[in-house]
């Protein structure tokens, strides 16, 4: 005789809104950066195209491409895969290949530093700490009006990210669907996230994530 579980409605009820909180969080650390790159490689290459026409062929090239790492985005976060990026080029590949994407069309100096090596990332962790500096260098490059940036990654008992520039300063009190994503990354893998003003001027992110 075969057994019936019936599965109370309450509890669809939650499944179902944690998981429009996860599309919803991927869509806007994912692809959210991904189209505000395009949105702002769009402006420059508006401006380049009166000045040095082939300049902004191929920047709209590379924006060409760009959109469609979006498009793969978008269908691996339907299909409720990593974003291919990570899979493909890893973690320090995937920060590298954005950051590159982000020079070649901003008044913005981004760097990326790798302090020592970095062991083999288990896929959640790699995924979330690409999320978190992608959603972290977007606010630099739209909100912060930053002229240096950089980026370091480590490991020292738990990945370690962090992500300063010198642009105007944030309040760690902020509660901007951003902030409130990032540190939501860090804690559901047992790390924490820390957004603060430094007294130099600018920001600093930092990001620490256990590594089972």
């Amino acid at each position: 005789m075969r057994r019936q579980f019936i599965v109370p409605a309450e509890t669809c009820d939650r499944s179902a809104a944690e998981a429009r909180r996860t599309v919803l969080r991927d869509l806007h650390d994912g692809v959210g950066p991904s189209l505000a790159a395009v949105a702002l490689g769009l402006r420059s290459a508006r401006q380049l195209v009166a000045a040095d026409p082939v300049a902004a062929a191929r920047l709209l090239a590379s924006l060409e491409d760009e959109l469609h790492s979006a498009i793969d985005d978008i269908r691996a976060l339907v299909a409720n895969e990593n974003p291919a990026s990570v899979l493909r080029l890893g973690l320090v590949g995937a920060v590298s290949q954005f950051v590159a994407a982000l020079r070649s069309r901003l008044c913005v100096t981004i760097d990326v530093v790798v302090r020592g090596e970095l062991p083999p990332l288990p896929d959640a962790v790699g995924v979330a700490a690409y999320r978190i500096v992608r959603e972290a260098l977007t606010n630099v490059v739209t909100h912060a009006d930053a002229r240096t940036c950089r980026v370091t990654l480590w490991f020292e008992g738990s990945l370690h990210v962090e992500v300063v520039d010198d642009g105007r300063g944030a309040q760690q009190t902020g509660s901007g669907v951003g902030l409130a994503s990032m540190r939501q990354r860090a804690t559901e893998l047992g790390g924490d996230c820390l957004v603060e003003p430094r007294s130099a001027g600018g920001t600093r992110l930092a990001a620490a994530l256990p590594v089972p």
